[in-house]
C-alpha cells in the first residue's frame, strides 16, 4: 500500500512540475521516499522519460477554434454550419404550361426538400415577373389573384431571417388565358391587360 501510495505521488508530482524540471529522490530521517524539484545533500536524480506530446484531430482542432469565438461569432459559425442543403423546384404551374382561368386566379406549388427550419427562420420568397408577389413565408403554396391575361415567369427561393438566399429555383413560364364578353369566340387574345397579382 506504501509503495502504491508513493508511486501516487511520483505521478502527480510529474504532472504539476515544468516539463523541462529535474526530480530528485532521497530517504528522510523517518525512511520515507521522498520526491522533489529541489536537490537535497545526498539525493539523487530521477530520470523522466520524454514528455508526450498530442496533435489533435481535425475536428477536434475545429471545435477548439469555435470555442475561442465570442458568443456572437460563436452563434453565428453554428448557423453557417448547419444550413440545410435545400431543394426547392415549382411543381404547379408546370413549364409551358396554358391556364383557362376567369377570374385571374392562379395557385403556385413547390415543393422544399428538406423541410423548411423554421426555428432558424428559413423561408420562401416567390417572384412574379420579377417582382416579389409577398413577403418571405413558411410555406410552400401561393395564391396569386387577378392576374392579368397574357405570359408570366415564376421564381422561388429559400432565404434565410437575413434574407439571405440559400437555394433557388429556375424560372417556370406560363400563359395565362381569361374569356373577354368582347370576344365572340370566348378566347382573350395575347397582350397584357388585367389587373395586378396580389397574394393571400
Amino acid at each position: 500500500m506504501l509503495q502504491i501510495m508513493k508511486l501516487t505521488a511520483l505521478l502527480m508530482l510529474l504532472f504539476l512540475l515544468p516539463v523541462h524540471a529535474e526530480i530528485y529522490r532521497w530517504v528522510d530521517e523517518s525512511g520515507n521516499v521522498v520526491f522533489s524539484d529541489e536537490p537535497q545533500p545526498g539525493a539523487e536524480k530521477v530520470d523522466l522519460p520524454p514528455a508526450t506530446t498530442y496533435t489533435p484531430t481535425e475536428d477536434e482542432a475545429v471545435t477548439d477554434d469555435i470555442l475561442k469565438l465570442t458568443p456572437d461569432e460563436n452563434e453565428e459559425a453554428q448557423q453557417q454550419a448547419e444550413v440545410p442543403d435545400y431543394q426547392i423546384r415549382i411543381v404547379a404551374p408546370t413549364e409551358d404550361e396554358s391556364i383557362w382561368v376567369n377570374n385571374g386566379d392562379v395557385t403556385v406549388s413547390m415543393i422544399v426538400e428538406p423541410a423548411l427550419d423554421t426555428e432558424r427562420g428559413d423561408k420562401v420568397l416567390l417572384q412574379l415577373d420579377g417582382e416579389p408577389v409577398a413577403e418571405p413565408r413558411a410555406s410552400t403554396t401561393f395564391q396569386l389573384n387577378n392576374l392579368s391575361r397574357g405570359t408570366h415567369n415564376l421564381n422561388a427561393m429559400v432565404v434565410d431571417n437575413n434574407g439571405t438566399t440559400l437555394t433557388s429555383t429556375g424560372t417556370v413560364t406560363f400563359h395565362l388565358h381569361r374569356a373577354s364578353i368582347q370576344n365572340n369566340t370566348g378566347l382573350t387574345p395575347p397582350g397584357p391587360t388585367g389587373g395586378r397579382p396580389t397574394s393571400q
